[in-house]
């Protein structure tokens, strides 16, 4: 996972100095520089199966991202970022048995890619997000992590709806699914992780 952190950031920077127009921008528009943050909970489950066994790891998730860019034209923002899904002490199951859970371990997916974010009504809050990018699910125990992660694509698809509460700030409300196809050493580990989350957004 650390090159491809370390392409992510890069990419993320690179893309954002090429989208990010100049900084005015009409108030109550959705156009100029764009800045997101979310933060939300939700539930991520995760599946691998290796010789006739199956491991399947579920629980609730805080979910977080990051979206940084600009507007090509009104009501579209493109640009990079990250999303996230953390769960801590996540149930296992074996073969359909259940073992209960396991505080000592957490599981972190991310993603870091670009993303688009379309807005039918410039001066509305309704918007749909889609988001493609690389990423790997990270496993830790008792707060340590070792040893190689599956990687592969991570994408999401989101859609919600804000309110102004600034000329440029707004506060909305998204709902969001993520799916990452990953795999280690031919293994498939795909993992699902819906979400619901508060944004807060510039632009």
């Amino acid at each position: 996972m650390g090159h491809a952190r370390k392409l992510g950031v890069a990419g993320t920077f690179a893309l954002t100095l090429l989208v990010a127009p100049a900084a005015w921008a009409a108030p109550h528009v959705h156009d100029g520089f764009y800045l997101e943050p979310q933060l939300g909970f939700g539930y991520m489950t995760t599946t691998a199966e290796a010789g006739g066994i199956e491991v399947k790891y579920s629980g609730m998730t805080v979910a977080t991202g990051l979206l940084i860019g600009g507007s090509p034209m009104e009501g579209l923002a493109i640009g990079g970022g990250f999303i996230t899904d953390q769960s801590t002490g996540p149930s296992v199951s074996v073969n359909g048995q259940d073992l209960g859970s396991d505080a000592d371990v957490s599981l972190y997916l991310i993603g870091m890619g670009m993303f688009g974010d379309f807005y039918p009504d410039p001066t509305d809050g309704l918007h749909f997000q889609l988001f493609f990018g690389w990423g790997g699910l990270e496993a830790t125990y008792q707060g340590n992590a070792g040893g190689s992660d599956p990687t592969g694509l991570v994408m999401s698809l989101a859609g919600g709806y804000e309110w102004w509460i600034a000329s440029e700030w707004s506060i909305g409300v998204l709902g969001r699914i993520a799916y990452a196809p990953l795999s280690l050493n031919d293994v498939d580990y795909p993992t699902w992780a819906p979400a619901i989350l508060a944004s807060f957004t510039f632009h």
